[in-house]
């Protein structure tokens, strides 16, 4: 930008020194002789009268005329006046350029470095959080919220759970974005990698909590069967199972997330 306006500077003041050379280079006009004008002659001398005679009267000489006067021819070499007018302008321009020119912008430049370190830390934020409250006691609330039809933020006295659960969509959506972000970005594999794992181990976690509340949701619908059914007691013992593998997993993707946390906080 800066040699651009350097450039159109000096094409300007070219300019301004060809109009003025164009102004400059006329001479000045030739001294002329005004035409027309009669050149008299002196008149002859009368010669001496005899003294006998008496002299004749001479005439007197014919007056000449005075020369006609001419106009002065115009001066040759003489600018126009649109000449300096365009020539002031020019002037005008060229200042203003070189004025501007002269004022450099501070441009900031945000670094790659920083780019990606800043997503690393974005994305180490919404996985901790989630990692915190994605936990066996959220799930078990779900799974009694669900059949108890407590889901709503405030129907019960987990408040805080309902409010941790309803965050978790958002949670999720924020952290994964930064987390792919940071992977593409990564100025090298380890980062990629690294951004990945934690991905892959926020959604076993997800889903590991899902799997829990519904174990929990289901033990309790047995359970409420009454014990009308001859198969309640294997039906619940078969409930109590499907509960105790689901505590495991969620117990087993907790630790994974934890030691991807571990290695994407290194980053940052």
């Amino acid at each position: 930008m800066l040699g651009s306006r350097r450039m159109i500077g000096l094409g300007l003041l070219v300019v301004i020194l060809a109009f003025g050379a164009a102004a400059c280079s006329g001479e000045g006009p030739e001294a002329t002789v005004p035409d027309g004008g009669v050149t008299t002659e002196a008149p002859d001398t009368t010669e001496a009268p005899d003294t006998t005679q008496p002299p004749e009267t001479t005439q007197p000489p014919e007056t000449t005329q005075a020369p006609d006067t001419t106009e002065a021819p115009a001066t040759e070499g003489e600018a126009p006046w649109w000449i300096l007018i365009v020539g002031g302008i020019l002037l005008v321009v060229l200042i203003v350029v070189l004025a501007t020119s002269g004022k450099k912008k501070n441009v900031t430049v945000k670094s790659t470095t920083a780019s990606w370190k800043e997503l690393a830390r974005s994305g180490y934020a919404d996985a901790r959080w989630l990692f915190d409250h994605l936990t066996e006691a959220l799930a078990i609330w779900r799974g009694n919220a669900q059949y108890d039809q407590t889901t709503d933020i405030g129907a019960t006295a987990e408040t805080a759970n309902a409010e941790a659960w309803s965050q978790l969509a958002s949670r999720m959506q924020a952290a994964t974005g930064h987390l792919y972000a940071l992977e593409a970005a990564a100025p090298d594999t380890r980062t990629a990698e690294t951004a990945r794992a934690v991905v892959d181990r926020l959604n076993d976690t997800r889903s590991a909590v899902d799997a829990r509340a519904e174990a929990r949701y289901g033990y309790r619908k047995v359970e409420g069967e009454g014990e009308g059914r001859s198969d309640r007691s294997e039906r619940l013992a078969a409930a109590r199972d499907r509960e105790a593998r689901a505590s495991e997993n969620l117990t087993e993707a907790r630790r994974g997330l934890a030691s991807a946390l571990t290695n994407l906080s290194s980053l940052t």
